[in-house]
């Protein structure tokens, strides 16, 4: 049988259109027809090979890098927070969560009350979880309805005392106060102690 090339699912015989190739018309002396891709075929086969080159870096991006505290900072932040209420006579306790929400250091000042260990908890989570310090959700709250996951998922509280550690846009942890009584207390603390290691947050 006499045939030039087989394409998908078919036979082309010599003398018949290729969808694919083309056979250039001039004939050098002595020699064969050229053959080459059509120029709408490989149009498409040059679009298509600078695709595979743009999803080639996005395809080896699979993992991706965050940033959190050292141990020795959160734990110098989270002592300074404690210690500053305790200067004002509250008796208070303080976490420090990561950005995914692990605790990452904690401490029950002296005489604290066992409520305030939890409490303190669930404070850092909600401002991580909603991505804003606790008092400014509670006072966003007074003009309109807090988010509904706070009264029904568990380690959400809508309290002052969350204050996220940001470099730059960037949460890089959170750190919860519970204990003081009255005038905001926890979230102050909780800011002094983020105030004493900023000028390390690089």
């Amino acid at each position: 049988m006499d045939y030039a090339m087989k394409g998908r699912g078919k036979v082309f015989f010599r003398g018949e259109a290729s969808p694919i190739v083309e056979y250039d018309r001039t004939i050098p002396k002595g020699g064969k027809r050229a053959m080459r891709l059509r120029p709408e075929i490989a149009g498409w086969t040059a679009a298509t090979l600078a695709l595979i080159a743009l999803a080639a870096p996005a395809a080896g991006q699979g993992l991706v890098k965050k940033t959190y505290l050292s141990a020795a900072l959160a734990h110098e932040a989270l002592t300074t927070a404690v210690e500053t209420c305790t200067k004002q006579n509250q008796q208070v306790s303080g976490v420090v969560l990561d950005p995914a929400g692990l605790q990452q250091a904690f401490l029950r000042g002296d005489g604290a009350g066992i409520h305030t260990v939890e409490t303190a908890d669930y404070k850092a989570y909600t401002a991580l979880s909603f991505r804003i310090d606790g008092i400014d959700l509670v006072e966003r709250s007074k003009t309109r309805p807090p988010p509904g996951a706070i009264a029904k998922l568990p380690r959400l509280l809508l309290a002052q005392g969350g204050v996220l550690i940001k470099v730059g846009d960037e949460i890089v942890g959170v750190i919860g106060i519970s204990g003081a009584r009255g005038n905001n207390i926890d979230t102050a603390c909780a800011r002094a102690g983020i105030d004493k290691i900023k000028d390390r947050l690089k």
